[in-house]
């Protein structure tokens, strides 16, 4: 991918820092010899983009730019447009994705909900409602098929291995 374009919504949206994650550590890709294209701002005021990101010009749009090889590559998630002239940069991609999974038992975590501490030393009742209600929500969605693996578990505990996976501790020196 060294010299190549890539178009992604914004440099520090969670897909993109997972998938950058993988391109690297799983496939070598070296990252600072990509050119990434953004189209938005970061959602963090006082974040910048590194040097190698430009952003797209005003009023393009990303799967365009895509099919018109403006970008050579994009990151698109679950809205990749069914067109036969694209197709994933991983073959086979979703047995990759479950493989990946189960090699190193993380799911991919893009959102979560979180409360202050004070939140839940003043008012435990309130936690537990509110965590209640994003379960009874879950279960009142679409399942997973019948054995397969839960990818998206709830809780803590059960996503600590993909938080630390996400945000590793620097070892001191």
């Amino acid at each position: 991918m060294a010299g190549r374009r890539v178009g992604v919504r914004t440099y520090s949206q969670t897909t993109g820092v997972w998938v950058r994650g993988i391109l690297q550590n799983e496939y070598g890709v070296d990252l600072d010899k990509v050119t990434w294209i953004t189209f938005d701002d970061s959602n963090l005021a006082e974040y910048s983009d590194p040097p190698n990101c430009q952003r797209a010009p005003k009023g393009k749009k990303l799967v365009d730019m895509l099919l018109d090889r403006e970008v050579d590559a994009a990151l698109l998630g679950s809205n990749m447009p069914n067109d036969p002239r694209l197709k994933t940069l991983i073959p086979n991609a979703d047995a990759a994705a479950l493989a990946w999974w189960k090699k190193y038992g993380v799911t991919p975590i893009n959102h979560m909900y979180v409360v202050k501490q004070s939140l839940c030393q003043a008012r435990p009742d309130v936690v537990r409602e509110i965590y209640r209600m994003l379960l009874a929500s879950r279960a009142a969605g679409p399942q997973p098929a019948p054995g397969s693996l839960n990818m998206a578990p709830s809780g803590v505990e059960a996503n600590r291995r993909s938080l630390e996976f996400a945000a590793p501790r620097r070892r001191r020196h």
